[in-house]
Formats: structure tokens, C-alpha cells, sequence
């Protein structure tokens, strides 16, 4: 019996749940909505697990020079450098798209 879902561990259903789905195209988009009108770089929309996640985040700030975060699955780069990540999203082989205005 799985202890979360309570059905025969055949029938789980908390690990197909739990699987990283396709959510279409990454996003890069400028957003300052509630951060007291300072600019950040979102990155949306990256399947990857945690740890690699990190590791792009953290090229990407290093290339930006600036700092960041990732928060639910997005990644946050303090300022406006929407071009710079679509350039080294596209050198890494990642398909991403300007999102917003």
C-alpha cells in the first residue's frame, strides 16, 4: 500500500503526479509587480529537476551579473536582461520565447 495515496503500490498514483510534465515553451519575461517597482528577469516553463535548475540559475547569473533566486520552478534574475538569457538559453540548446511586452 503506498502511505500517501492509500491504493496497492501497482496503482500508485502519487508518482505519475509527481512526474515533471511537458508545460509547453519556456518563457523570459520582465516583471516588476510587487517588488516595489525594480525589474526581474522570470524564467518560465524549464522541465528540469531541482539540482539542475540551480546550476542554470546560477550560470545565468553569473552571466548577468546580477543576483537571483529560483522560486516554485522559476527562475528569478535581479534586473532587466531578458536578451542576455534568450542568448544563453539558445547556446544551451534550450527553445525560448520573449513573453510580455
Amino acid at each position: 500500500m503506498c502511505p500517501d495515496c492509500r491504493r496497492p503500490a501497482a496503482d500508485c498514483a502519487c508518482k505519475a503526479a509527481a512526474a515533471p510534465r511537458d508545460q509547453g515553451p519556456v518563457r523570459v519575461s520582465r516583471e516588476t509587480k510587487g517588488r516595489g517597482g525594480k525589474a526581474v528577469t522570470l524564467v518560465r516553463g524549464l522541465a528540469l529537476e531541482a539540482e539542475a535548475l540551480a546550476a542554470l540559475a546560477k550560470r545565468l547569473r553569473t552571466l548577468c551579473g546580477a543576483g537571483g533566486t529560483v522560486k516554485d520552478g522559476v527562475v528569478e534574475i535581479q534586473g532587466e536582461h531578458c536578451e542576455r538569457v534568450l542568448a544563453a538559453l539558445a547556446a544551451e540548446g534550450i527553445t525560448a520565447k520573449r513573453a510580455g511586452g
